[in-house]
């Protein structure tokens, strides 16, 4: 049908381009709330938002838990694992020149899990795709942060293991969905997926010892409607539709584009610099994309 084939197109640009706005949202963010506090508020807003959006589409509410265990572990995976310990590290001060060229390998990692578990096809072309886009996202960031990323007092072995369990869960989590999750039942998934990754969060901001106070400013609450709205469900239920539609590993190809576009937002937002350096290595982040997607489709 031409209009799924024009919104299988349109539908990862769209994602990306949401998806990286919750960066900036999430600076907003973290000045007012602990990081698992605040992603425990913004799942069960969600989850309870989602309830009428499930009534009002005739889509039928989850009913027995264990038949929807997949898509729980994975929202604890996507939702818990990676945002939770992306945002941590950022809160305690690691420069998010380091955390993003530790998650810009999430892409060839869950290519490596799709190989080896799925079976989706790896051919040169895939491959050098995925390098390329990786050292894309390795010029821009230099080319923002500097040979040194931006690092200047050490990065300790808790905040470097916290950037290790967000990239796995992001690996881990699409490459899961792919292969264990229903496919048919998006929405209910997804409301199940948030409620999941509510309880986790809750549990990692009890372990962790997060104040669980939260400074209640217009600013704050805007951000926490638009991630809630524009992110939580609108970026996700997109990228469900993705992963439904297309191989894992040009999935994950995509959040090549998400740094280069967080960097483009800092620029007009924040007025960060956006130098020669950085503009040539988004250009290589979109030759990688589009590399891997010309592969998938040959």
């Amino acid at each position: 049908m031409p209009s799924q084939a024009l919104l299988l197109r349109v539908a990862p640009l769209l994602f990306v381009s949401l998806w990286s706005t919750g960066f900036v949202a999430a600076k907003y963010s973290m000045q007012n709330a602990d990081p698992f506090v605040f992603l425990c508020l913004r799942f069960s807003i969600t989850a309870l938002a989602l309830v009428p959006i499930l009534l009002l589409v005739g889509a039928a509410l989850p009913r027995r838990i264990w038949s929807f265990r997949h898509d729980m572990i994975t929202g604890v995976l996507l939702h818990c694992g990676y945002l939770g310990y992306l945002f941590w590290p950022i809160k305690n001060g690691v420069p998010s020149g380091i955390v993003a060229i530790i998650i810009g390998i999430q892409p060839i990692l869950t290519m490596t899990l799709a190989t080896l578990y799925i079976g989706e096809h790896l051919d040169f072309r895939k491959a050098a795709g995925l390098l390329i886009g990786f050292v894309g996202i390795s010029v821009v960031i230099i080319g923002k942060y500097g040979i040194t990323l931006g690092l200047g007092g050490g990065l300790t072995l808790i905040d470097f293991g916290m950037c290790l369990v967000s990239l796995l869960s992001m690996a881990v989590g699409v490459f899961y969905q792919k292969k264990f999750c229903d496919q048919s039942r998006l929405l209910p998934g997804t409301l199940m997926q948030y409620v999941a990754g509510a309880l986790a969060t809750a549990g990692f901001a009890l372990l962790w010892g997060e104040s669980w106070t939260i400074n209640w400013t217009p600013t704050f609450a805007i951000a926490l409607t638009w991630q809630v709205l524009g992110l939580s469900i609108g970026a996700v239920v997109l990228l469900m539709y993705i992963i439904r539609n297309g191989e894992a590993g040009r999935v994950s190809s995509m959040f090549y584009l998400v740094p280069p576009l967080v960097v483009i937002e800092a620029h007009f937002l924040f007025g960060e610099t956006l130098g020669p350096l950085s503009i040539g290595g988004m250009l290589l982040c979109v030759i990688g994309v589009y590399v891997v997607s010309r592969s998938v489709k040959a």
